[in-house]
């Protein structure tokens, strides 16, 4: 794996952090596409021996979404994860809505509050579930965090309109991210589009077309596909929400 080389020659940062968190903020940095994994550390890192399992919090005002995971890495190596680990995150996400947050650290304290109050005031569009590990990915850690994502989003306030996504971040999907970093598109398989050019347009090292095709083949080749699909492309989805009528409308 190109990635864990990559990450385990960044010998200051395992040093700042030791493995395990550097891991987990390295991870996180491919994840939200930040160049600097130390700076990302110190100010979204929570572990701590009362952090509720909550291992790493983000609040993004610019994409107006929150990312919070639990990390796991363990120097022996297994076919899986344990799930048991994944299903730390209803924990998490309790003490994120609704726990006390004076029984918790004073960093994770402050950024518990700053979450709450962003989705009161309807700051917040998008709450990620991430569980990023060192080991091959697995259906039934998959089936925790959907079961996590699920009990997240019911405990949230109808009005808010808040999409709950949960990820397990393990070595394929950070291979993926990491191979899409370097060169920019994900996809490296060709793509035959049903339907016939419209228009052609090129410069000295691309080219460019316009043609319709129809949903059900843009939705087949997205399950194919996720969201390696859009790679290449400048910015991700807006979200939906009453202010975004036209995105409301697309859905």
């Amino acid at each position: 794996m190109n990635y864990l080389k990559t990450f385990q020659s960044n010998i200051n940062l395992i040093q700042m952090f030791g493995e395990g968190n550097a891991y987990l903020a390295w991870s996180m940095a491919l994840y939200l596409d930040r160049p600097d994994a130390e700076q990302l550390g110190v100010d979204y890192l929570t572990d701590d021996s009362n952090d509720k399992k909550i291992d790493f919090i983000c609040l993004d005002w610019d994409s107006k979404r929150i990312v919070f995971a639990q990390g796991y890495y363990p120097s022996k190596k297994s076919d899986s994860a344990k799930a048991n680990k994944a299903s730390d995150l209803n924990t998490a996400s309790a003490w994120l809505m609704s726990g006390d947050s004076n029984e918790v650290p004073d960093k994770l304290k402050a950024i518990i509050n700053d979450c709450r109050k962003a989705i009161e005031d309807g700051d917040v569009e998008q709450i990620d579930l991430l569980f990023v590990h060192n080991l091959p990915e697995s259906v039934n850690v998959s089936k925790e965090l959907n079961t996590a994502a699920a009990h997240l989003e019911k405990s949230l306030p109808s009005s808010a309109n808040i999409k709950v996504f949960s990820r397990e971040l393990g070595i394929e999907s950070l291979e993926r991210l990491y191979s899409a970093q370097e060169s920019s598109i994900a996809v490296k398989e060709s793509v035959e589009c049903p339907a016939k050019v419209q228009f052609n347009e090129e410069g000295p090292l691309w080219k460019s077309a316009i043609l319709s095709v129809t949903g059900t083949w843009l939705r087949d080749i997205f399950n194919k596909y996720g969201d390696d699909l859009f790679s290449a492309n400048y910015r991700g989805s807006l979200g939906i929400t009453k202010r975004r009528k036209i995105n409301t409308g697309i859905r």
